[in-house]
C-alpha cells in the first residue's frame, strides 16, 4: 500500500537516496531540504519538492503547513543534521545552537506540527535519524552527541506518548557511512581546534574520525536506507535500529568495558 512520506534532508546522503526509492516504490513523496537545484531528479520521479532550511523555526513551519495543506503525511522521516565537532571549551555557543536547532529542536517541531492530522487519521510514523553516537561518545564530538543524545531521550518518551493513538515512533542508529557528512565534521573539528591548546587531541581525534568514516568500517548509505525502509514497512517496528558495520561493535564495546575502561581504549587510540 502506498504512503504519504515527508523525508528531510533529502537533497543528498540517506534523505536522497530514501527519497528515490520511496518514489520508485509508488509513494507520495515530499522532499525538503535548502538545496533544491540537487532535488530536481527527485521532482522529475514525481516527488514534492519543498524548501526547508532546519536552522530557521520560520522555514520548519512553513515546510509543515506545506504538507499539510496537501493532507498531511503517514511517515515523518526526520533525516535533516549535520556533526559539529571539536572541543567543548572552544566551540562557539552560537554554533552548539545551531547544532541542536538542526539535529533536535527542528525534528521535535515538525513531529509537533504533523502529529494531529496523523491522530485524526488514528495511525502515523515517526522515524528519527539519530546516530550509535546518540548512545556512545567519542573525542571532540560532545555537541553533536549531545543533540543525538536528546534525540533519543525525545524519541523514547514520544514513543509511549503515541503508543495509545497507533502512532510508531523509531530511532535508527547508523554507525559511520559513506557520505559528505565526514566532511563537515572534519572541517569543524579542525575549525575549532587549531592553534588552542587541542590542537595536538584535535589532530589525532582527526585522524580516529577519518579511520572511522572513510575506512573499510565504513558502510555504504544503502545499508542505512534499507533499514529506514524496514522500519517505514515493518508492521510492528522495533523501536531503535542499529545499523552499519561500527555500531554494533561500539555499543557492546562500550557496555562491556563501562566508561572507565572505554574511556581508557578511546585514549590509546590517539597516542
Amino acid at each position: 500500500m502506498s504512503k504519504s512520506i515527508l523525508i528531510t534532508g533529502a537533497s543528498k546522503g540517506f534523505g536522497y537516496l530514501l527519497a528515490e526509492k520511496m518514489l520508485d516504490a509508488g509513494n507520495k513523496v515530499f522532499c525538503a531540504a535548502r538545496s533544491l537545484d540537487q532535488m530536481q531528479a527527485l521532482k522529475e520521479k514525481g516527488g514534492h519538492i519543498i524548501y526547508l532550511d532546519a536552522n530557521d523555526p520560520k522555514s520548519v513551519e512553513e515546510c509543515a503547513r506545506t504538507v499539510l495543506e496537501k493532507g498531511g503525511v503517514d511517515v515523518l522521516v526526520n533525516n535533516a543534521g549535520f556533526g559539529l565537532y571539536g572541543p567543548v571549551e572552544t566551540v562557539p555557543q552560537a554554533a552548539a545552537r545551531e547544532q541542536m536547532e538542526v539535529n533536535l529542536f527542528a525534528p521535535a517541531r515538525l513531529t509537533q506540527l504533523l502529529l494531529p492530522k496523523m491522530r485524526q487519521r488514528g495511525s502515523g510514523r515517526i522515524i528519527n535519524i539519530s546516530s550509535v553516537a546518540g548512545r556512545v561518545y567519542s573525542p571532540m564530538s560532545a555537541w553533536y552527541c549531545a543533540s543525538k543524545f536528546s534525540l533519543e531521550g525525545l524519541s523514547d518518551c514520544l514513543r509511549v506518548e503515541l503508543k495509545p493513538f497507533n502512532i510508531k515512533v523509531v530511532l535508527i542508529e547508523p554507525g559511520p557511512a559513506k557520505t559528505d557528512w565526514s566532511a563537515g565534521a572534519k572541517a569543524s573539528l579542525l575549525k575549532y581546534s587549531e592553534a588552542t591548546d587541542y590542537q595536538n587531541f584535535g589532530e589525532k581525534s582527526l585522524k580516529l574520525l577519518a579511520s572511522a568514516t572513510d575506512g573499510a568500517m565504513s558502510s555504504d548509505p544503502s545499508q542505512v536506507v534499507a533499514t529506514i525502509i524496514k522500519a517505514i514497512n515493518a508492521k510492528n517496528p522495533k523501536p531503535r535500529y542499529l545499523c552499519g558495520k561500527m555500531s554494533r561493535l561500539s555499543l557492546v564495546s562500550k557496555t562491556l568495558l563501562g566508561n572507565r575502561l572505554f574511556d581508557k581504549a578511546m585514549l590509546s587510540q590517539l597516542k
